[in-house]
């Protein structure tokens, strides 16, 4: 959505590393976070277990995690 938009600005994205959740594996992900969502996931490319490649699960399934609660 941000590059259809032309708001797509590297600069402005902060990257925090963390585990992918989705299988017993422990891949290490680094989420890309722009105004306040994750707009890419990736993998490092000098880890021993990736090199830098991540499943699809991985890679895409990160849209749960953008769900807010509905403010009260």
């Amino acid at each position: 959505e941000l590059r259809k938009k032309g708001a797509w600005d590297e600069a402005r994205q902060s990257v925090t590393k963390t585990v992918c959740p989705y299988c017993g594996v422990g891949c290490p992900v680094e989420l890309h976070v722009q105004d306040e969502k994750i707009v890419k996931v990736t993998s490092p490319k000098e880890d021993a277990t990736t090199h830098g490649n991540l499943c699809v699960k991985g890679r895409f399934g990160f849209e749960f995690v953008q769900l807010r609660r509905a403010k009260p």
